[in-house]
């Protein structure tokens, strides 16, 4: 039985079926591959601006809007002025409590464990930004 190659994660398939295929084809190595592969040509060929980029990650913007004990207390401290003053608190942002403790016995999520791979590149070209130019 033939093998089927895929040129943009650079392996043989076991089987060359329709149903491998199709999952191979939908899953997330192949679909990153396939997006970086076209990300590297349009770069190539002068049609990809990165100032263009609207999903930048911005580290700031993620740490403060996670849920942590002195966003908490801040949001606390805000509620005691409001009612002291008598000023409604300005809700520029939502309420994040943390999530609750795990019961005994279970385990975590995978993605509460480890970073992700897309979160540690966000991270490194957010760091080399903010790294001051030797």
């Amino acid at each position: 039985m033939p093998k089927y190659y895929c040129d943009y994660c650079k392996i043989y398939l076991t089987h060359d079926t329709m149903s491998v295929r199709k999952s191979h084809l939908q899953g997330k190595t192949h679909i990153k591959k396939y997006c970086a592969y076209y990300e590297e040509k349009a770069k190539q060929l002068g049609i990809w601006d990165l100032s263009e980029n609207q999903y930048d990650i911005d580290l700031d913007y993620i740490y403060s809007r996670m849920p942590s004990r002195a966003n908490f207390i801040k949001y606390k401290l805000r509620k005691e002025e409001s009612e002291r003053t008598g000023k409604p608190i300005e809700e520029d942002e939502p309420l994040c409590l943390p999530p609750p403790p795990v019961p005994a016995g279970e385990t975590l999520p995978p993605s509460v464990l480890r970073y992700a791979e897309e979160d540690q590149k966000a991270i490194a070209v957010h760091m080399a930004r903010e790294a001051p130019s030797l």
